[in-house]
């Protein structure tokens, strides 16, 4: 009865300082997320060299679908995962521009739109924010002429 005691007690301690531990780096990680959305190894870029997606985000190739010539590369990307959709607006804006593309606009609520563009090329975010999952569509195209 005592041995027992003494480790329902030294669980209760191990369970109390892990519980510490956690919420404490917990604090860290979203005070250092206010800073800046997150970046580096936990992204990666898919066909487009300039479109920075998150870790997260898992591709799907089912819906997704690329055009490719010698002078232009456009296309669809769907990505979806567990992923708050607000943060994902802070890090396509931040890393978008730091790829040299210019924010346009951005509307929404529930679900957002982002519009980016480059030189010759338009690049559209829409970002689905449902129960389960987050869904996102990615879209580059070449800038239209005006006419």
């Amino acid at each position: 009865m005592k041995g027992n005691r003494f480790a329902l007690g030294s669980f209760s301690v191990l369970v109390g300082l892990a519980l510490i531990t956690g919420c404490s780096s917990l604090g860290a990680e979203r005070s250092a997320s206010k800073d800046a959305p997150p970046v580096g190894e936990r992204a990666r870029y898919y066909h487009f060299e300039d479109v920075l997606i998150p870790h997260a985000l898992k591709l799907e190739m089912d819906k997704s679908f690329i055009y490719e010539n010698p002078s232009l590369k456009v296309g669809r990307l769907v990505f979806s995962g567990r992923v708050q959709a607000y943060s994902l607006v802070n890090f396509f804006t931040y890393n978008m521009e730091k790829d040299g593309w210019r924010l346009v606009n951005k509307f929404g609520f529930k679900d957002l739109v982002l519009n980016f563009s480059k030189e010759n090329r338009n690049c559209t975010v829409n970002i689905y924010d449902r129960p389960i999952n987050t869904i996102v569509e990615v879209w580059v195209g070449p800038v239209g002429e005006g006419g």
